[in-house]
C-alpha cells in the first residue's frame, strides 16, 4: 500500500512539473513551428472588398432547391402561412465520404489491417432562418466498429464486408415558437421566444464527457435569460425516450432520460451546469450524471475546468459511480496562429457517461488525439479513453501553414502529441504514447490526413498505428 501511494505521488509530481514547465511564458514563446507573422501593430494596407463575381466559385452541393446555399442576389418571395410566418422553402442535400486505409495494433487485441469507408448524407429542408427539418443516413455502416463497409487485409476480424442500409441516423425538426407563430405576438413583447427541437438528434454536453449520443428526444431552450451580474443565460430541458446507448454503447430500449442544461455567461467566464437522470427499471438500473464547468481566459491562456460525476443505482457496465476532474489549458505562441495545449484528468472511482454512441469512444476522447476515436472501422483510440481510477495528461502542439495561394489560410496543419495514463486502482495498466496527425487540403472538396503513433504499454506488447484518410465533401 505504501509503495502504491509513493508511486502515485511520484507520477503526480512529474505531471505537475511537466505542466508548470509547459505553461511557462518562456516555453510558450520559444518557437512557433508553423508560419510566423508580425503582430506588433495594425496594418496600413488597404484591403478592397471583392465583388461577388470575384470571390471564387463555391463548389455546388449535391442538390440546391430554392435559394442557393450561401448564394448572392435577391431572395425568393416565399409565402405566408395561416399563422403569420413567412416561409421561403429551400432544400439542400449534402454529405461527407470518408475512406481510410490503416494498420492498428494497440497491444491489447490482434492487429487489424483494413480499408474502411463511411458515407454520411443529409437533407436540410430550410423553411426560415430558424425553422428547418434535417434528415441524415449513413448507408455504408451500421454504427458499430466491426460493421463498416470494409476490405479486410488480414483475418483477425473476419472477412471483408459490404454494409448497405437505409437506417435513419438523424431526423429532427427545430424552430422557435415566436418565429413560427408571429401572429401570437405581433409587437414582440410576450415571452414566447422559446426554441425547440424534436426527433432523432445528437446530444453532446460537457465536451462529450457527460453524454455523446444520438437520441430520440424533444428539447426546449430559452435564451437571453437575464440576471444581475451575468451577460446572459441559456437553459435547456431535454426528454429522451428511445435510441439511448448507455455507457457500454449498447442500444437500450427500456430507458428514458430527462436532462437539464444551463450555460451562464459572465464578463469573466462561461459556466455550464448540466445534469441528466436516466430511468431504467429493467437493464442497468437508474443513473444520474451531473457536470460543472468553467471556461475562461486567464492572462495569455485559454482554460477550461470541469467536474463530472456519475451516480448509479447498481454499479455495472451500463452505469457506475465515479468523479472525473479535467483541466484544459492552451495558448498561442507569439507571432503565430499555432496552438499549444496541456490537458489533464484525474478520475476517482469508475466514471461512466450517461450515454455514448457505439463508435465514438469514452469520456477521455476530447482531451487529446491519442485518446480520440476516428469513428471509422476497427481503428480505436491509441490509448484507453475510459475513466476508471486513473490520472493522465495529453501535451500537444498544433502548427498551421498556408497552401501558398493566400497567407494564413490554415490549409495544412500538423499536431504532435504525447500522452499517458497512470492507473490508481491497481486493476489497470500504466500506458504512454506519442504520435502525430497531419492534414492538408487537396482541393475544394478533398482533405488528406495521416495519423501515426507508438505506445508503450505495461505488461503488454507495445502498440503502433498508422492511418491514412481521404475526406470528400459533397
Amino acid at each position: 500500500m505504501e509503495r502504491r501511494i509513493y508511486q502515485r505521488l511520484v507520477f503526480l509530481s512529474a505531471l505537475l512539473a511537466t505542466w508548470m514547465f509547459m505553461v511557462s511564458p518562456a516555453f510558450a514563446d520559444f518557437f512557433p513551428i508553423g508560419e510566423t507573422f508580425e503582430t506588433s501593430r495594425f496594418s496600413d494596407e488597404k484591403i478592397q472588398l471583392l465583388a461577388p463575381t470575384d470571390t471564387g466559385n463555391r463548389p455546388p452541393l449535391i442538390f440546391e432547391g430554392g435559394d442557393l446555399f450561401l448564394g448572392t442576389g435577391n431572395l425568393q418571395e416565399g409565402f405566408e402561412t395561416p399563422w403569420g410566418a413567412v416561409w421561403q422553402p429551400q432544400l439542400w442535400v449534402f454529405g461527407t465520404l470518408r475512406t481510410s486505409l490503416y494498420y492498428f495494433d494497440n497491444g491489447v487485441r490482434s492487429p487489424s489491417s483494413e480499408w474502411a469507408t463511411r458515407l454520411s448524407l443529409f437533407a436540410n429542408l430550410q423553411l426560415t432562418h430558424t425553422e428547418k427539418l434535417i434528415i441524415g443516413i449513413r448507408p455504408l455502416d451500421r454504427n458499430a466498429f466491426n460493421r463498416f463497409t470494409r476490405v479486410q487485409l488480414n483475418d483477425e476480424f473476419g472477412s471483408s464486408k459490404f454494409e448497405p442500409n437505409a437506417d435513419i441516423r438523424t431526423f429532427f425538426f427545430e424552430g422557435d415558437f415566436g418565429s413560427l407563430f408571429p401572429a401570437l405576438d405581433p409587437v414582440g413583447t410576450k415571452p414566447i421566444d422559446l426554441g425547440f427541437s424534436v426527433g432523432r438528434q445528437a446530444l453532446t454536453f460537457q465536451n462529450a464527457i457527460m453524454i455523446n449520443d444520438t437520441v430520440d428526444s424533444v428539447g426546449l431552450v430559452r435564451n437571453n435569460i437575464r440576471f444581475a451580474g451575468i451577460s446572459g443565460m441559456r437553459s435547456t430541458v431535454v426528454y429522451g425516450w428511445n435510441e439511448l446507448n448507455r455507457s457500454d454503447a449498447r442500444l437500450n430500449q427500456t430507458s428514458d432520460m430527462i436532462g437539464f442544461f444551463n450555460a451562464i455567461d459572465t464578463p469573466e467566464r462561461t459556466v455550464n451546469v448540466d445534469m441528466i437522470y436516466i430511468n431504467d427499471d429493467l437493464d442497468g438500473g437508474d443513473s444520474f450524471n451531473v457536470g460543472l464547468s468553467s471556461i475562461q481566459r486567464i492572462g495569455h491562456y485559454n482554460t477550461a475546468f470541469r467536474i463530472n460525476q456519475s451516480f448509479a443505482e447498481t454499479g455495472n457496465l451500463q452505469s457506475d459511480r465515479g468523479t472525473m476532474y479535467s483541466a484544459e489549458v492552451s495558448w498561442t505562441p507569439y507571432r503565430s496562429d499555432d496552438i499549444m495545449y496541456v490537458n489533464s484528468f484525474v478520475v476517482d472511482g469508475n466514471y461512466t457517461q450517461a450515454g455514448r454512441e457505439p463508435v465514438v469512444g469514452g469520456p477521455l476522447g476530447g482531451l487529446g488525439i491519442l485518446f480520440a476515436s476516428p469513428s471509422l472501422g476497427n481503428f480505436l483510440s491509441e490509448l484507453d479513453n475510459f475513466a476508471n481510477e486513473v490520472v493522465g495528461m495529453a501535451i500537444g502542439y498544433e502548427a498551421f501553414w498556408s497552401d501558398g495561394q493566400s497567407p494564413n489560410n490554415h490549409r495544412r496543419s500538423l499536431t504532435m502529441e504525447i500522452a499517458g495514463r497512470k492507473d490508481l486502482g491497481g486493476q489497470g495498466f500504466d500506458d504512454f504514447a506519442f504520435g502525430f496527425e497531419f492534414r492538408t487540403r487537396l482541393s475544394h472538396r478533398i482533405q488528406f490526413q495521416v495519423d501515426a503513433s507508438y505506445s508503450v504499454l505495461e505488461r503488454r506488447n507495445d502498440g503502433s498505428t498508422i492511418r491514412t484518410e481521404i475526406l470528400y465533401q459533397f
